[in-house]
C-alpha cells in the first residue's frame, strides 16, 4: 500500500475509505489470486487515525428521516433503559423498522394506527417466519409499541394487542446424554492449541450451562481462582458469579497454560489466526456444530449443551430453584420447563391406571 500511495503521489494523510477501495480495486485487477478486503485494514486504519496520521471520517451532515429518528430513539432506549445486548438490539430495531415501513405503505402512522393494523402486521410476520423467529419478532414488536406509547408516539399502548406465537413451553428441553457429551468432547485433540481451546469451551457449556455469548464474553479477570468462582456476563448486561468446579477449573488452567498465547488482551478465548482477538458468539456456535458433526450427533447445538447442564443437575437431585440459579433464569417459568424431564417427580404425580373390571 505504501508503494501504491507513493506511485500516486499521495501520503498517508490521504488514506481514507474512498482511497482504500481504489487501492483494493487496483490490487484485484493486477492479480487473479485472492485479495484482501476493506475489513482486513480495519485495525490499520484505526491505528493510523488514533495516531493522528490519517483523518477520521467526516460525520454525515444529512438529517435523519423521521422514521429513522424513531428507530434510533428506540435503539437508545434499549441500550440505556433495557441494557440489551447488541444482537437483541439489532433484532428489535429491525422489527420496529419493518413495522414503521409497513405502516407507511398502508398510509398509516403511529398516531393513526389501530388494533387491526397491529394484528395484521403480526399475522404477516407469523405466517412468513418459523415459530422461533416469529416469537422473537413479536417480542420486539411488543417492546417497540410499549416504548412508543411512553414517548407519546401512539394514542395508547398497543403492546397487549400483539398475539402470542403458538408453541411456547410445549417442547421438552433436549439435553444430551452423558455418552453423547463424552463423544462431543472426544472430538477435540487436546494436543493442539485448537483442541485445548474448543475443549474448554465445550466443558463450560455442558457443565455450567453457559450460553455461546457468555463464553465469548469471558475475560481473564472473570475467574477468581482463590475463591473458586467465575463471573458470567449474561443477558441484559447482568453479571452473576457461579462456583467453579475443580474439573472445569483444571480444563481452563490447561488451556491458559498450554493453549492461549500470552498477552493479546483480556479475552479468555482468542481466535486462532491473526489478528489475535477475542472470539465471537458465532465462533462458539460453529465450534459446537463442527464437534457435533464429527461426533455424529445430529441436531446438537450450543443451546442443547445448556439444556444438558440443566437436565443433568435435575437428575442429580438438584431442585428446580437450584437449576434456575445455575442457569441464571430471570423467570421461574423458564426453569419450570425442566420439570417435564424430571421423571422421578412426575411419576409421583401420576394417577394409578384404572383396573379392568372382572
Amino acid at each position: 500500500m505504501d508503494r501504491w500511495l507513493q506511485h500516486k503521489g499521495l501520503d498517508v494523510a490521504s488514506l481514507d475509505d474512498c482511497e482504500l477501495h481504489v487501492f483494493l480495486d487496483a490490487l484485484s485487477a493486477e492479480t487473479s489470486k485472492r485479495t484482501p478486503t476493506a475489513a482486513s485494514f480495519t485495525f490499520l486504519l484505526e491505528y493510523l487515525r488514533t495516531a493522528g496520521a490519517t483523518p477520521w471520517p467526516a460525520a454525515s451532515t444529512e438529517p435523519a428521516n423521521p422514521e429513522q429518528a424513531v428507530i434510533d430513539g428506540f435503539g437508545h432506549y434499549l441500550i440505556v433503559e433495557r441494557g440489551l445486548g447488541a444482537r437483541s438490539i439489532a433484532s428489535y430495531e429491525k422489527t420496529a423498522g419493518s413495522f414503521v415501513a409497513w405502516l407507511d405503505g398502508s398510509a398509516k402512522t403511529l398516531q393513526s394506527m389501530d388494533a387491526s393494523d397491529v394484528i395484521t402486521f403480526a399475522m404477516d410476520v407469523y405466517s412468513a417466519q418459523k415459530s422461533l423467529h416469529a416469537k422473537k419478532e413479536l417480542t420486539g414488536l411488543r417492546s417497540f409499541l410499549r416504548w412508543a406509547y411512553l414517548e407519546d408516539l401512539t394514542e395508547r399502548s398497543w403492546a397487549d394487542v400483539v398475539p402470542s406465537a403458538a408453541g411456547h413451553g410445549t417442547n421438552l428441553p433436549k439435553g444430551l446424554t452423558q455418552k453423547e457429551v463424552d463423544a462431543l468432547l472426544a472430538t477435540c485433540d487436546r494436543g493442539t492449541v485448537t483442541g485445548l481451546r474448543n475443549y474448554a469451551m465445550l466443558v463450560l457449556m455442558s457443565r455450567l450451562g453457559l450460553r455461546a455469548g457468555e463464553v465469548s464474553a469471558l475475560l481473564l479477570k472473570d475467574v477468581d481462582w482463590r475463591a473458586g468462582e467465575i463471573l458470567v456476563r449474561g443477558k441484559g448486561s447482568c453479571q452473576e458469579k457461579l462456583p467453579l468446579p475443580h474439573d472445569v477449573g483444571s480444563v481452563l488452567v490447561d488451556y491458559l497454560r498450554h493453549g492461549r498465547p500470552p498477552g493479546w488482551g483480556n479475552a479468555m478465548f482468542l481466535k486462532l489466526y491473526a489478528p489475535l482477538k477475542g472470539i465471537t458468539s458465532g465462533d462458539v456456535v460453529n465450534v459446537v456444530l463442527v464437534a457435533a458433526q464429527r461426533a455424529g450427533i445430529p441436531g446438537a447445538c450450543a443451546h442443547r449443551l445448556r439444556h444438558t447442564a440443566g437436565t443433568q443437575l435435575l437428575r442429580a437431585g438438584s431442585s428446580l430453584a437450584e437449576v434456575g440459579q445455575v442457569l441464571r433464569h430471570r423467570s421461574p417459568a423458564s426453569t419450570a420447563l425442566y420439570a417435564k424431564v424430571d421423571d422421578a417427580s412426575l411419576r409421583g404425580l401420576a394417577l394409578p391406571w384404572p383396573q379392568t373390571a372382572p
